[in-house]
């Protein structure tokens, strides 16, 4: 590790350098000659001294610089030597400082004890002794000098105490962040081998049923066997990338909820119809037991039948071939509870608290990606409900109840059946433009298996003037394409003179919130996202009629 600057060695030189210079003396006298007697016997120490002749000039000095060492006469006009004292005293600065008396007049007792007491540390009496002054002061400037080296050597201790923690902290921050890189990046791996597995699976058997339908006569039974295996796991395909991309709008805000009044039944019917195939499949008895009351719940209906669904997903997965699972819903207060169980593998106590978190699976036996659970948590918190999971652990199933505030019914909030969407459409000239063929041939055969009259263009340019040119009813318009994208064939559309009355809707493969509206910008009335479920292309199709 590269060692930090502030851990670089200091050397003796520069240590004793940073010893603050308070070897000064400060002698303070109101006779000259004595301070120049005393300034003689104390000249071959090396000391710089500072001359006061009051005690208020003392006091000032004390002020503007340290001392080691204050050499004091007692009787000073004015203020006098043991009232300096005191106040040198009293000052925190100079608490400490050693003091010196000097005095002309006899030895008193009690004058002594007096100076004693104001902290001096020695009583000289005039007329001085050159050596005897010098070699006190000499004791007193280096112990002075020997406290402030201690003192120094503390505080850098301090410092160095300091700094080694700090190199602690910063170990210890570098190391839990590794550790945290390498548990993220374990978890990624890990994520990333299940969602290949679970990709691969049903890629597999289309990538197969593809060939088998070059091989098949048309007339061959297996040919229904091999359409309906491919549409279930194209499903399965959608509904992992729909799931990943619901975790991520969530996980970065942008996602919303549209709040309206649903019927629970409606959203229960559809949740079930979706997760008929993996119901058959696995031969589970699902039951469906709604209340003898018709409940309305203020939500969002697709979200809520996701919710829903992600349920049953889930406890027709973890429940062993020809289980049970059971779906009910009932009022419970001013909320409407829903509840999914099974008789499945269960859940373990541990697992229970966390198996609503990203990627968490009870078993990997179950398929999936450990998502489902996540969304329904974040989508029930969207709508200002609660879910709650409960197992006796395993072998004994689980259930899970989901409660969601009611609303008032609303007759003209009720979604219209498919069925009654496509018998309400009537048949349409529509304009296709997409430059991916697949698309563009299947969606076009869709269209015209609903009885509509569908042209379609391999780029936005042709589209565009094929749009200005037929003026149909409907136009339905890829966004990601080269050249002229979806974006300019919607204003070029909206441009031209009759323009205004045809119908836009866009249909691509991005479906964040900032891209619906930038398609709403450009003059879109619609925006769907790949792959466009049929009910839902019939849904923009109605809205024309």
């Amino acid at each position: 590790m590269r060692p930090l600057e502030s851990e670089t060695a200091i050397s003796p030189q520069r240590e004793r350098a940073a010893i603050p210079p308070s070897a000064d003396i400060l002698v303070v006298d109101d006779n000259k000659p004595n301070l120049a007697a005393i300034e003689v016997a104390l000249g071959d120490m090396g000391r710089r001294l500072v001359k006061a002749e009051s005690g208020q000039a003392a006091l000032r000095e004390l002020l503007t610089r340290d001392f080691a060492l204050i050499i004091l006469d007692v009787q000073m006009p004015g203020m006098d030597g043991f009232e300096t004292a005191r106040l040198i005293r009293n000052r925190k600065r100079t608490r400490h400082v050693p003091i010196i008396f000097v005095t002309a007049y006899t030895r008193n007792d009690a004058e002594i004890f007096k100076g004693y007491r104001l902290g001096a540390v020695d009583f000289m009496f005039k007329p001085i002794v050159p050596e005897v002054l010098r070699a006190k002061a000499r004791v007193f400037v280096e112990l002075q000098e020997r406290t402030a080296e201690v003192q120094h050597q503390a505080q850098r201790l301090r410092e160095l105490e300091r700094r080694e923690s700090l190199r602690q902290i910063a170990i210890e921050r570098e190391r839990w962040k590794a550790d945290t890189a390498r548990r993220e990046n374990r978890q990624k791996d890990e994520f990333l081998a299940v969602l290949a597995h679970e990709l691969r699976n049903p890629l597999s058997p289309i990538v197969t049923g593809i060939q088998l339908l070059e091989t098949y006569g048309k007339d061959n039974a297996g040919v229904c066997r091999v359409r309906g295996m491919m549409d279930r796991q194209a499903r399965h395909l959608m509904r992992l990338i729909d799931d990943l991309l619901d975790v991520a709008r969530i996980s970065s805000g942008k996602i919303n909820v549209e709040i309206g009044r649903v019927a629970v039944a409606e959203a229960a019917g559809q949740a079930a119809d979706s997760v008929a195939d993996m119901i058959a499949e696995k031969r589970h008895t699902l039951t469906v037991t709604p209340p003898d009351e018709a409940l309305t719940v203020a939500a969002d209906p697709v979200r809520l039948t996701q919710i829903i669904a992600n349920l049953l997903n889930n406890a027709a997965r973890y429940t062993d071939e020809g289980g049970k699972v059971q779906l009910t819903w009932m009022r419970d207060g001013d909320e409407a509870l829903i509840r999914v169980s099974d008789n499945g593998q269960g859940i373990s106590p541990a697992m229970l608290e966390r198996i609503f978190e990203q990627f968490v699976q009870e078993d990997s036996r179950g398929r999936g990606l450990g998502l489902g659970l996540a969304l329904v948590q974040r989508l029930v918190a969207m709508h200002g409900g609660r879910v709650r999971a409960a197992s006796d652990g395993h072998g004994h199933g689980s259930e899970f109840s989901v409660w969601i505030p009611l609303a008032e019914p609303a007759e003209d909030d009720v979604p219209l059946p498919a069925a009654t969407v496509a018998a309400a459409c009537a048949p349409l000239n529509i304009v296709l433009v997409e430059d991916e063929t697949d698309i563009r041939d299947s969606i076009q055969a869709l269209l015209e298996d609903w009885g509509h009259h569908v042209e379609t263009a391999a780029d936005g340019s042709d589209g565009a003037m094929l749009i200005a040119r037929r003026k149909p009813d409907v136009a339905i318009v890829d966004i990601a394409m080269p050249g002229l994208d979806g974006y300019a064939v919607a204003r070029q559309v909206r441009g031209h003179p009759g323009g205004e009355g045809i119908r836009l809707i866009a249909m691509t493969g991005f479906g964040r919130d900032n891209d619906r509206r930038r398609a709403l910008q450009a003059g879109f009335d619609q925006h769907l996202t790949k792959p466009a479920r049929p009910e839902e292309l019939q849904q923009a199709l109605v809205a024309n009629n």
